[in-house]
């Protein structure tokens, strides 16, 4: 009935003399070790022409609104979804590109197949809308390991050309009319031809002209040799690249040279029950399998991507390898927990993150600028959640730099942070610090006053504002990070809390900036949001989830001969206001209706029957409370957060 949750770091810091079964619990130290490749020398002298070629795809089927004619009315919520959809292709291609040969070229094959088929359709007479957003997200999919419902094993078995007609045929027809047919005829040229080129360019480049791959053969054969590893890979692609490479047929002199290894793969594609049996297979000791110990079936190198999930038990393991960037640096420190559990063996943890010579930084720049366009888009607020996990803060880039550059703090800045999330920990913090005599102290402090700190690759300035409380009693609290470098201010206290923390002992550090004018901009934000909260407040009640539902449906008969556009934005909008309980029965009778006979009319037409009754109020009444001013607000204090 309670569950306390008590996690490696919490434990480790607050309670070091923890003991289980009697035994001391011992903390292995965990070290960072960068290993270098030279990617480019892999592409020789094309590396520029694939990342030019990658930079310039128009990615016509992704962004049909951009495609429509003049004098058609586009939407512009759609195009902006569109646009951000391309710009994540475009990071994935540079992602892949950086993870193995073989995945990239299998993107190209499945981009370049795609993009065929669907102007071969086009040239058919039909429009397909893959700019469907959950369609064309599944589709991407297939090449991803986040996702293990993706169908993977059969995707395998089926012809790139094949794989693209199914998912191309799931999609639903456009009015070609509305559309500048020989604009898009030239986009879908374009691509073909620079995928076609990009394909030749790689199409020759062997495993042994693969840099990163014979990096890898030395580090296992050589440094790593004879102990157990585990290497991470984010692709499912890559990691079935490396195991045939160095498992399979391919790897027998590999082999030889590393002692005679037992590697296995683990993916997305493998059940749950030979899941188990590898995890058993590599770290027998530690899930009680004696009898596998130092036996034909135990495995030495285990292969895997982030289908390991947490909580598994691999401390028999004391090196890992993360063959590819992950490009959110705390997956990649997450990815230590797999090792470095309560029972561990080893006094010291070995993680090699390969990174390469040359290229990164100009790699890394190209996907942080696709990756602020596309967070100017959700600004916007043309995104849903289904994006959002491809919005990389740039802070994630400097932590990968400082990967690179084996600075071992960032394990536990990175715990730290996702300890941050648990209540719990502040809390024990603020207990320990009160415990000490700070409270007398706090108390004594007066308002207004200031500090100071070094974080690593930030410059801005933390506020912290009080106001009166909305009924008159009590305060609020706002909390504002100015981020000086985007020019931008955060709300987000979970962020905050990871930038403003420090211990008793942190160096004061002064930061050199206009405060006056960043302290304006601060107020600003929390006045505009809190005009914000009341609209928001002030607005009709939560709409019925159906009414959700039924938007989503009609906002893919947008383009369809089906129904007349105008009718179907009239339903829209009138399906953004609360409905009456009525009104619901007989929208839920109507599209059951529909879910058998794929009728749309009969939905638009109960919709446009509503009345304004049937369709509830316009508002929640009346707004007493006094609006938030500037002079409400009471400055505690700021901090200045300087690298």
């Amino acid at each position: 009935e309670v569950v306390i949750r008590r996690t490696r770091a919490f434990v480790r810091k607050t309670y070091p003399e923890a003991m289980i079964r009697g035994e001391l619990i011992k903390w292995p130290e965990r070290r960072l070790r960068t290993v270098r490749y030279d990617l480019e020398s892999t592409y020789a002298d094309i590396y520029d022409k694939v990342v030019a070629a990658v930079e310039g795809l128009y990615l016509a089927p992704y962004q049909l609104e951009t495609y429509k004619r003049v004098g058609v009315e586009r939407d512009e919520f759609e195009q902006g979804r569109e646009e951000a959809l391309a710009g994540i292709f475009r990071s994935r291609y540079l992602k892949r590109f950086e993870s193995s040969v073989a995945a990239f070229r299998i993107t190209l094959r499945r981009a370049l197949e795609f993009t065929k088929t669907f102007e071969s359709y086009l040239l058919d007479g039909r429009l397909l809308d893959s700019t469907s957003f959950q369609k064309a997200m599944r589709y991407l999919a297939r090449e991803d390991e986040d996702d293990d419902t993706a169908p993977a094993s059969r995707a395998d078995e089926m012809d790139a050309s094949d794989e693209a007609r199914e998912v191309l045929e799931t999609l639903d027809s456009l009015d070609t009319s509305q559309y500048d047919l020989r604009r898009l005829h030239d986009a879908l040229q374009h691509d073909v031809d620079s995928l076609t080129e990009l394909w030749r360019l790689i199409g020759g480049i062997t495993p042994g002209q693969d840099a990163k791959l014979q990096t890898l053969k030395q580090l296992l054969s050589k440094d790593l040799k004879g102990q157990k590893v585990i290497v991470f890979t984010y692709y499912r692609d890559t990691a079935r690249y490396l195991y045939q490479e160095l498992g399979g047929d391919n790897g027998a002199d590999f082999r030889k040279d590393a002692g005679a290894p037992s590697i296995r793969r683990m993916d997305g594609g493998a059940a749950p029950a030979e899941r188990s049996r590898l995890i058993q297979a590599f770290a027998p000791g530690s899930n009680n399998r004696p009898d596998l110990v130092d036996s034909d079936a135990e495995v030495d190198i285990l292969i895997s991507t982030d289908v390991l999930s947490e909580g598994q038990n691999l401390q028999d393991c004391g090196v890992l390898v993360n063959y590819d960037l992950h490009w959110n640096p705390t997956r990649m420190v997450q990815r230590a927990g797999r090792i470095d559990r309560i029972g561990s063996k080893h006094p010291l943890l070995w993680v090699h993150n390969m990174f390469p010579e040359a290229g990164l930084e100009r790699l890394l720049g190209l996907v942080e600028s696709l990756n602020r366009k596309i967070t100017d888009i959700d600004r916007t607020g043309f995104l849903d959640a289904s994006v959002l996990g491809e919005v990389v803060h740039p802070r994630n880039f400097n932590t990968l730099r400082r990967i690179m550059d084996e600075d071992g703090t960032v394990i536990e800045e990175q715990e730290q942070f996702t300890e941050l999330a648990s209540n719990e920990f502040l809390l024990q913090q603020l207990r320990s610090q009160l415990d000490t005599g700070a409270r007398e102290m706090l108390e004594d402090l007066p308002d207004g006053i200031h500090s100071g700190l070094a974080r690593d690759g930030e410059r801005g300035m933390f506020f912290y504002f009080t106001a009166p409380g909305l009924t008159g009693e009590g305060r609020r609290h706002f909390w504002r990070y100015y981020d000086i470098g985007r020019g931008r201010v955060v709300d987000n206290r979970f962020l905050i809390a990871n930038l403003i923390s420090c211990s008793m002992d942190t160096p004061r550090v002064a930061g050199d900036c206009d405060v006056f004018a960043i302290q304006d901009s601060v107020i600003d934000d929390i006045l505009g949001s809190v005009r914000e909260q009341r609209a928001v407040e002030a607005a009709p009640r939560i709409l019925d989830p159906l009414q959700q539902t039924v938007i989503t449906l009609l906002r893919s008969y947008l383009n369809s001969p089906a129904a007349k556009r105008a009718e179907v934005r009239e339903a829209m909008q009138r399906l953004r206001s609360p409905m009456t309980h009525a009104a619901i029965r007989d929208l839920r009778q109507t599209y059951e209706q529909f879910s058998g006979d794929q009728d749309i009319a009969p939905v638009i037409g109960c919709v446009l029957a509503m009345d304004a009754v049937g369709r509830g109020s316009e508002s929640s009444g009346p707004d007493t409370q006094r609006p938030l001013t500037r002079e409400d607000l009471h400055l505690v204090c700021f901090d200045y957060i300087w690298s």
